[in-house]
């Protein structure tokens, strides 16, 4: 292809372009920067050469101190093992010549003929053609370079510039697949806080917030499901109903922040005592409740007046406070209402003989 040799940019011009920082930014953005080589662009460079004959084909993307190559088809060593070249290339050149920079013989030319391949590698034809994003910046070449004067066909240039095309839309791909994959993770950082922010809201809806026991409502469920073991296993299930005693007088001498406080040790002494199977729960304002699964009457006797004995010998400001206990073991066919009114009514029945005492409903 007969052209007018190309008048090569300033050196001012081709520094600029080197630093200039979007540009630099759409380099970096490709994610392609010291990358192992990807059968994906070698099979374009391979392609490059057995349609031009150019015995050197490289992508080379251009950092602000060195060209990178992503792919490399005919380097010799060490180049082809480095892939990356410091110093000025007839690359930088191509940063900036608005289209196809096609040099037939780059000793006859000046400036070119001082690029330093020509003498380090003997490199004499050139034909880069720039790697152009859709927003205008250059990220480097497809390159095709000789050892001996070269009059590229235009063949040779359309070949070279469908190439080009073709590593353009191979970063393009990659872009869009490191995208996607960025979007899927900020979608799986996103369900899993969905996540813990639900089990934080399960957990609000079943957790007594002062003391962090149990609820009402978790309790009602720990009730239901011990049920139906029962019913499953024929295993012995037995109920404690505690209340705080005196606990008015508590807040009314020292305070409702001194009642809370009350409360939570109170709550903190029943689950030490309790099993991990065990639910311990508030149910009421002093008021708790503590499901004994697999428990007999004996046993839950045993647990209540462990916990009644572990509240009792506490020390609580100036006075001690202690707990009534009304204790329930499930009857045959009883029902879980007929449970609970009974441990219920077995607590009303140990306030009133005193208090501070474990009663058997």
């Amino acid at each position: 292809m007969e052209s007018q040799p190309p008048i090569p940019a300033d050196e001012a011009l081709v520094q600029t372009a080197l630093a200039d920082p979007q540009r630099l930014a759409a380099v970096f953005s490709t994610g392609l920067l010291d990358t192992p080589p990807e059968e994906s662009f070698d099979r374009l460079t391979r392609l490059a050469a057995k349609l031009t004959g150019a015995p050197v084909t490289f992508v080379s993307l251009v950092d602000a101190n060195r060209d990178f190559y992503k792919s490399t088809f005919g380097m010799g060593e060490p180049l082809s093992t480095a892939r990356e070249l410091n110093g000025r290339t007839f690359c930088h050149y191509a940063l900036v010549s608005g289209g196809a920079l096609i040099l037939e013989d780059a000793t006859q030319l000046p400036v070119f003929q001082d690029v330093p391949t020509v003498a380090s590698l003997g490199i004499r034809a050139y034909a880069g053609i720039p790697l152009k994003t859709e927003e205008g910046e250059v990220l480097g070449s497809f390159c095709a370079v000789d050892f001996k004067p070269k009059q590229w066909s235009e063949r040779d240039i359309e070949i070279l510039v469908e190439l080009a095309h073709s590593a353009l839309r191979e970063i393009r791909l990659r872009q869009a697949l490191q995208k996607a994959e960025a979007l899927n993770q900020q979608l799986l950082e996103q369900v899993k806080r969905v996540d813990e922010l639900n089990r934080e809201l399960g957990e609000l809806a079943t957790t007594d917030a002062l003391t962090g026991l149990n609820n009402r409502r978790a309790f009602d469920h720990g009730l239901q499901l011990e049920m139906a073991i029962v019913e499953r296993r024929n295993t012995p299930l037995s109920l404690l109903m505690l209340d705080v005693d005196h606990f008015k007088r508590i807040n009314d001498q020292f305070g409702h922040d001194a009642g809370d406080k009350v409360l939570i040790a109170i709550a903190q002494m029943l689950n030490g005592c309790a099993r991990v199977v065990d639910v311990v729960a508030r149910v009421g304002g002093e008021e708790f409740a503590v499901i004994l699964p697999n428990t007999d009457a004996d046993g839950a006797l045993e647990v209540a007046e462990r916990m009644r004995t572990t509240v009792a010998q506490a020390k609580w400001l100036a006075n001690p406070a202690t707990i009534s206990i009304g204790v329930a073991t499930l009857q045959i066919k009883e029902s879980a209402s007929r449970l609970y009114s009974r441990a219920d009514a077995a607590l009303y029945d140990a306030k009133a003989k005193g208090r501070n005492r474990v009663v058997m409903g």
